[in-house]
């Protein structure tokens, strides 16, 4: 749902890290998302990007952060520092499962982590938090999809699901934290539009790239039948994972656009009621660690 009041951001909510811990080891299946060969390298492609990407993300705020005089903002930050941080932290565990499956999402991670030290850290800060701030358009907006549609990924492993389920709630509290410290330093609104554009295809490119890598180390190929049902999760007219993005993609490149017109606080109540599992949260006296936990995890609405 969009917002027209270009004030929409006063809506924002409180910025909560929360440590997380998932049962990675209960993953068993080499195609871990659906049975399915095309979906299960996609996942772990995007896995496969959000350490060294969320790395790149605290950095490129890190180098403002003595310019932001506003105590709200720099709060806020520090939410945002921590929240990537954890982020980065559990999806290297995951990444290391996911390798054990048979995906080499641990191998694509270290490349991009070597990428990102030689090409990016010699751009200058404003190219970087601009590619950021684009960034993460496309995660909110990704994690908005998700909480809105949980049944799109209910075929994937549980500690999986949970990890996603989590990252995308804290993906739509910090969304417009790297936009406002942008907007505060640089406020160049054209040259974000710029970076999305190549932030984006920059991005489809790799995880495509990442998604043949892994199949041709693996040497497992999609059968016709996967090949359908990926093609329909990512593009069908109705349902269409990417088709439900174009809208909300568009947005950006509206005059005046701030990341709250997307006025999407209530997946937050909503993970908290539905979708959260207090087993996987290390602040719940409900926690379990991931070496003791036994069985299956399941979805422990409130």
């Amino acid at each position: 749902m969009v917002n027209n009041n270009n004030d929409g951001h006063t809506q924002d909510p409180a910025i909560k890290p929360r440590r997380m811990s998932f049962p990675f080891q209960q993953m068993k299946a080499h195609n871990f998302f659906d049975d399915n060969s095309l979906k299960s390298s996609f996942v772990a492609a995007l896995s496969a990007t959000f350490p060294p990407g969320e790395g790149e993300f605290i950095n490129s705020v890190r180098n403002y952060q003595d310019q932001i005089t506003d105590p709200k903002l720099k709060e806020q930050i520090r939410g945002f520092v921590t929240q990537e941080a954890h982020h980065s932290h559990q999806h290297k565990q995951a990444n290391i499962a996911i390798s054990k499956l048979g995906w080499d999402a641990k191998r694509l991670e270290v490349s991009l982590q070597a990428e990102i030290e030689k090409y990016f850290h010699r751009r200058s800060n404003r190219f970087r938090l601009a590619m950021t701030v684009g960034m993460e358009h496309l995660t909110a907006i990704l994690a908005e999809h998700v909480l809105e549609n949980p049944y799109k990924i209910e075929p994937m492993e549980p500690a999986a699901r949970q990890l996603l389920y989590w990252h995308s709630v804290e993906e739509i509290e910090h969304k417009a934290v790297a936009f406002d410290v942008y907007m505060q330093c640089e406020g160049d609104q054209k040259y974000l539009r710029r970076a999305l554009r190549i932030g984006f295809f920059l991005f489809a490119l790799r995880i495509s790239i990442y998604m043949m890598a892994m199949m041709w180390w693996a040497k497992k190929w999609p059968t016709w039948s996967e090949a359908k049902s990926f093609y329909s999760f990512l593009f069908s007219k109705e349902e269409g994972f990417m088709t439900a993005l174009k809208k909300p993609y568009k947005d950006y490149f509206q005059p005046g656009f701030h990341p709250w017109q997307h006025a999407n606080q209530h997946l937050i109540d909503k993970w908290k009621k539905e979708l959260y599992n207090p087993e996987c949260d290390k602040g719940s006296d409900q926690y379990v660690k991931p070496e003791e936990s036994s069985s299956k995890l399941e979805t422990h609405a409130a």
